[in-house]
């Protein structure tokens, strides 16, 4: 098959997204199929531009780093005629060219509801900013207009069908690549961040931005240290909040305490994984929160705020802690599993086993599946489609 991923972020920004769309792109690839990936121009390329077509963007409002895409490249336009399947994993401006490329070809459009969109109104200029009732209202349009919804989890499911969302959901997380995960460490995090053999690692993977609750995580930190003075906090990655979490850190007398490790390559990431002795999350915006079985894949136990879309995933005293928004809370529980190792061992195992059973790889079986579902239905029901290249096509 020919599957065409729509997104509206991609490398070298470093997103959730992004490292979904990347390594579903080099899964499918591997698996035999031919994808295409179409999504914003950023200032600088990424490391592999295979198949890809970008969009002349835009910085987002507040949020320098994302980009909104132009709808339109006439070279990208000409190549939709050869896709068998649209795939969008935005609810943005390139859903509405998947919308399009779907609608004028005759493919079946899989959406995949990644973003959690009433949480992130706060980007938008309050003047012109949604209420949280638009915002589902609009979700549920968009879906809709597709062929087929996927979603990472089982609430975010239920959520899509309380919004209106009336054609077919499939639960269909999409975990950690796990051969990620088999080669030999290629960076000391302990080294290189300064950080002690004796001291005990709390960390957070991800963007460092307002909704991501990082304030709250940073006040828990302060229970964590008062009790494990040895303990230092690393926040992995960037965004629009860190400066603010660094001035927060100065002024609660944490600055030797607290790292800020920025992006990291995959490879570096993963070994911080390995390092940490607990993953701790805070977000209560996450449709499935991947962080966190990225660290579970790394053998890392999670301690994590009780909220949608996390639930699904960290299972009490199987794989880590679910906590209620305390941070009296929150520090308890990963203060108990940096000090119990055969507490943290237990989870550590559990994790492993989540990890695998979300895998990319079972992932991506299960999605093509759900294209080639996508496309049974759509021939059934619709005459045949005609390529660009002039030929008749009823699908692989």
């Amino acid at each position: 098959m020919r599957i065409g991923l729509f997104t509206d972020a991609y490398l070298p920004e470093i997103t959730g997204v992004t490292t979904v769309v990347r390594t579903l792109r080099d899964e499918l690839v591997r698996l035999g199929h031919e994808a295409y990936v179409y999504a914003p121009r950023y200032n600088q390329l990424s490391d592999d531009e295979r198949n890809v077509y970008r969009f002349r963007s835009g910085p987002v409002f507040a949020y320098k780093t994302a980009r909104m895409a132009l709808p339109y490249n006439r070279e990208a336009a000409k190549s939709f005629g050869d896709l068998d399947v649209v795939h969008s994993h935005t609810p943005f401006s390139l859903a509405y060219v998947a919308l399009i490329a779907a609608h004028r070809h005759n493919l079946p459009h899989v959406q995949t509801y990644h973003t959690y969109l009433s949480h992130y109104r706060h980007y938008i200029p309050r003047p012109l900013r949604p209420s949280a009732k638009a915002a589902e209202k609009y979700s549920a349009l968009l879906c809709n207009r597709c062929s087929v919804v996927t979603v990472p989890t089982r609430s975010i499911h239920d959520e899509l069908r309380r919004f209106g969302v009336r054609r077919p959901i499939h639960v269909l997380p999409f975990g950690p690549d796990v051969r990620d995960y088999e080669g030999p460490a290629v960076w000391e995090p302990r080294a290189a961040l300064c950080i002690g053999s004796d001291a005990p690692v709390f960390l957070y993977a991800g963007r460092i931005a307002p909704e991501k609750n990082l304030v709250f995580l940073l006040d828990s930190f302060v229970k964590i240290h008062n009790t494990l003075d040895r303990a230092v906090m690393v926040f992995a990655g960037d965004g629009p909040q860190r400066a603010e979490l660094e001035e927060k850190a100065v002024r609660l007398g944490l600055a030797d305490s607290v790292r800020f490790a920025g992006f990291l390559d995959r490879k570096r990431l993963v070994d911080l994984y390995r390092t940490a002795d607990v993953f701790v999350f805070a977000s209560k915006t996450e449709t499935q929160g991947l962080v966190i079985v990225e660290a579970m894949a790394a053998g890392t136990p999670a301690v994590a705020v009780h909220a949608m879309g996390v639930r699904d995933v960290v299972r009490d005293g199987e794989n880590g802690f679910l906590v209620s928004e305390d941070p009296g809370a929150l520090a308890d529980q990963a203060v108990r599993v940096a000090v119990d190792h055969d507490l943290a061992r237990r989870l550590s195992e559990g994790g492993i086993v989540t990890a695998e059973r979300t895998s990319l790889q079972n992932g991506v079986l299960r999605l093509v599946e759900v294209y080639e579902e996508s496309l049974a239905a759509d021939n059934a029901s619709r005459r045949p489609r005609r390529h660009a290249r002039g030929r008749i096509h009823a699908g692989d």
